[in-house]
């Protein structure tokens, strides 16, 4: 495996750079430094595909371990993608020992450059607790681009290259929760989905949130636990608390996979809005072995869900109580907020359109 350095790095890492002539483009990589939240990250891009991955924190001790930690960078990258075990293990079999040299060519530098600019797009959603940000390979690879008049993405590309090497084998295989969601309101609202177990839990909230319509306006968290007398425990994050204490019990939800709470668990609770206070309570119904997909989908959905700040439950039955009713002196203004609020009926599959593209 070929990995192509810009000068920073080399001279960081104290590299050795060695000339070799006729790599093959799909098993070759490209790196450079750049400097985020005042710290050294490694954006690595395949010169073939155009995906890549980002090494954060990198210090003088970190990065003597480079060689893993982009061995475990492009593993990443084809789990992100559901590629079977066996294909990735086979891709990075005739990838071979990691040999560095400089930046082949220009055009590998500027799709480099491309992926380096779009990573500064998410310096707030970087986790200071790992060095590969496995949690964001999905959203800075979520990219579309014109090769030739035909708009393609750096998965489209992967998956062509995969295809071409390996093309008597099946290419995306993966486990998959498949679980049952039920809003806690008055009215049925209830969704399953199916969404591969190698994602975090911040990425199961972009999907709850493609679910239920939500606007992600609000703080989230994902509880675990519950004792009886009704205090919880074990809680999952979407941003640190703002007063913390060394007693809590909370990790952010971007450092934790499903696989890491499934099936141990079976249930658990997401609670969306602490204002309005959407209780979610979500049911693992099933571990699928066989999932083709690299991303989740609804199989089934149930009633309409509440519009973002309408009041809670309280609000929303009052809400759903002026629209069946015209001559209501407030409905005209309630529509007219409604429509502001993106409120609208059940439709499965714009629910799925939005969780392929925006649920990453």
């Amino acid at each position: 495996m070929y990995i192509g350095c810009t000068k920073k790095l080399i001279e960081y890492a104290k590299i050795a750079p060695i000339v070799l002539l006729g790599t093959e483009p799909f098993f070759s990589w490209s790196a450079n430094m750049i400097i985020i939240n005042h710290r050294r990250a490694i954006v690595v891009i395949n010169d073939a595909v155009r995906y890549g991955f980002m090494l954060y924190g990198i210090t003088a001790k970190t990065i003597k371990n480079l060689n893993s930690l982009i061995s475990e960078g492009i593993r990443s990258c084809l789990e992100a993608e559901c590629v079977s075990e066996e294909i990735i293990n086979q891709y990075m079999r005739d990838c071979g020992n990691i040999t560095y040299g400089k930046t082949t060519n220009r055009s590998n530098v500027a799709r480099m450059n491309k992926l380096c600019e779009r990573t500064y797009y998410f310096a707030a959603d970087l986790n200071s607790d790992f060095i590969l940000q496995r949690h964001l390979i999905g959203r800075i690879n979520n990219d579309v681009f014109d090769i030739n008049g035909q708009y393609s993405s750096p998965s489209d590309l992967l998956y062509g290259e995969l295809e071409k090497h390996y093309s008597t084998q099946n290419i995306r295989s993966c486990r998959a929760a498949i679980l049952d969601v039920r809003l806690d309101i008055e009215t049925v609202c209830s969704r399953r989905i199916a969404i591969p177990i190698n994602r975090t839990f911040s990425q199961l909230h972009r999907a709850l949130q493609c679910l239920f319509n939500w606007q992600d306006y609000h703080l989230h968290q994902f509880i675990l636990d519950v004792y009886p007398d009704g205090r919880t425990r074990n809680v999952l994050v979407g941003a640190p608390p703002e007063y913390e204490s060394e007693d809590e019990d909370w990790r952010l939800d971007s450092a934790v996979l499903l696989s890491d709470v499934f099936p141990e668990k079976n249930e658990i609770i997401y609670n969306y809005d602490f204002g309005d206070d959407w209780y979610h309570y979500i049911k693992l119904i099933d571990i699928q072995s066989d999932y083709d997909k690299n991303y989740p989908i609804c199989l089934s959905a149930v009633g309409d869900a509440p519009p973002e700040d309408v009041g809670g439950t309280y609000g929303y039955a009052e809400f759903l109580r002026i629209l069946d009713e015209p001559n209501d002196p407030e409905y005209e203004d309630t529509k007219t907020w409604a429509e502001g609020m993106k409120y609208r009926s059940l439709d499965i599959v714009e629910i799925n359109r939005r969780l392929r593209y925006s649920a990453y």
